[in-house]
């Protein structure tokens, strides 16, 4: 008997300090990041329409960027990330982004962390590891895109590409990463876009979670039977878990954190009037903490999906058309 309630104690003891330890864990790794925490890459030109990013450090990260500019012209940029789905094609063919100026699309490393990291291959350590993963590659993509910048602001006088002016744009997940850039230089950042993006990560996180559960188990929310009810009401309770779990595990992420830090930089948000990623509690907070001149841009419909066309379309004519009123997106004829 007292060898049961011995056991049952060291039990409860080893839950608790196991809590412990996770809850200072995931609090080390929500910290905002800083200026020094973003590491240095170097930009290597492949074709004049094609660059290549790489960590200096730890070269085996790597990362494309994607460019459009008019030919014989010296231009304003436009420096674009988008979510982990996009690729060349958001400024190729069905995007038709040809407009006056730079554009420059840069992919999320990422998709290159997921390719050497396989999830399926994980030990117990990697998955215990996996916010300081997460985290990791959130510095390593503020690393390609500081360089990116750096490269395009520092352009040497003799490369007739470029003007001095600079705006980074960011969507949907990708939103974070120009905040938390211009936050640390807004002196190099002519004008910011965040395009569909979002805060409060456990109240965007928690629905997706429940809806694939639902989906996994093929099941509908309104389901009258017992048994279904049971499995729904399991589903939602996980979802709420690991939402809280996941949202804090990446809130170092919510630029409200960041915009204030913004000065003298117009920034400008652009979201749908009926998205069912981003609630108005996952928005209101990014417009209340951004510092003047703001301003936003309310489009019908749901969140962004970079693989419709008409949707790349209008708001690559949005974003053209903000950038070009407050004198952003502008080209000179480079003398020859």
């Amino acid at each position: 008997m007292k060898y049961g309630r011995f056991l049952l104690l060291l039990l409860a003891a080893f839950i608790i300090l196991l809590i412990c330890v996770t809850a200072l864990k995931i609090f080390l790794v929500q910290q905002p990041f800083l200026a020094e925490d973003v590491p240095e890459w170097k930009v290597q030109e492949l074709t004049p329409y094609k660059w290549k990013l790489r960590s200096v450090d730890d070269p085996e990260r790597s990362t494309t960027a994607w460019i459009t500019r008019p030919e014989n012209m010296q231009c304003d940029t436009l420096i674009i990330i988008g979510g982990v789905e996009e690729g060349e094609n958001l400024l190729a063919g069905g995007g038709k982004w040809k407009y006056t100026g730079n554009t420059i699309l840069m992919k999320q490393p990422v998709h290159s962390f997921l390719l050497r990291h396989h999830w399926k291959n994980w030990s117990l350590l990697d998955w215990w590891q996996i916010p300081e993963k997460i985290r990791e590659e959130t510095r390593h993509t503020l690393g390609a895109l500081d360089a990116l910048l750096n490269y395009v602001k520092g352009a040497k006088p003799e490369d007739k590409r470029f003007t001095d002016k600079v705006v980074l744009a960011g969507g949907s997940v990708g939103a974070a990463f120009p905040v938390i850039i211009s936050s640390f230089a807004p002196e190099k950042v002519d004008g910011l876009m965040v395009i569909y993006g979002f805060t409060n990560f456990q109240r965007v996180i928690q629905p997706l979670l429940f809806s694939q559960g639902l989906l996994h188990y093929k099941l509908t929310e309104n389901s009258s039977d017992f048994s279904d009810n049971v499995k729904i009401t399991s589903i939602r309770l996980l979802s709420k878990f690991f939402s809280f779990l996941l949202g804090n595990m990446v809130k170092y992420g919510e630029m409200e954190a960041y915009l204030p830090n913004i000065s003298e930089t117009p920034i400008h948000f652009i979201n749908g009037t009926k998205d069912p990623l981003v609630p108005p509690e996952a928005y209101l907070p990014l417009w209340e903490n951004s510092p003047e001149p703001k301003s936003e841009t309310w489009v019908e419909g749901g969140h962004f999906n970079p693989g419709n066309p008409e949707d790349m379309l209008r708001t690559g004519k949005l974003m053209y058309a903000w950038a070009d009123a407050q004198g952003l997106r502008s080209c000179n004829n480079v003398e020859k």
